[in-house]
């Protein structure tokens, strides 16, 4: 992903759709297999204006960012970072997916298990 990244960044700009998903495929490898939360933040940070611009900010895609940002900031113990961001993207899920869909419905239980979490610390 760092070599595509570096040749996206060259032929499309920093700011391009295609750079942003770059960004964000190394954000998730950072949080899932590598456990570099500051460095994934600091790469969904990158992309999240760039999404807003390019597919508006109720778009599937930014919700979806937006819950990757909430998940690596909970992994961090930065809750109520984390919170704002479930709370910023499930009035998404709820309009384009719907009150029942898995996804909107997994995020609802992520921020009951937050505010839990919450409470007890």
């Amino acid at each position: 992903y760092n070599r595509a990244l570096v040749i996206r960044e060259e032929k499309l700009g920093p700011d391009h759709i295609n750079t942003a998903r770059t960004h964000m495929n190394i954000a998730i490898v950072l949080v899932d297999d590598q456990e570099k939360y500051d460095e994934a933040m600091e790469k969904y940070n990158r992309v999240l204006p760039i999404y807003e611009k390019e597919h508006g900010r109720d778009s599937m895609l930014t919700a979806h960012l937006l819950n990757n940002m909430a998940v690596t900031l909970k992994k961090q113990g930065k809750y109520e970072d984390a919170m704002e961001n479930y709370q910023l993207s499930l009035p998404i899920q709820e309009k384009l997916l719907g009150m029942d869909n898995q996804d909107t419905v997994n995020t609802r239980n992520n921020i009951a298990i937050l505010k839990e979490e919450m409470q007890t610390k």
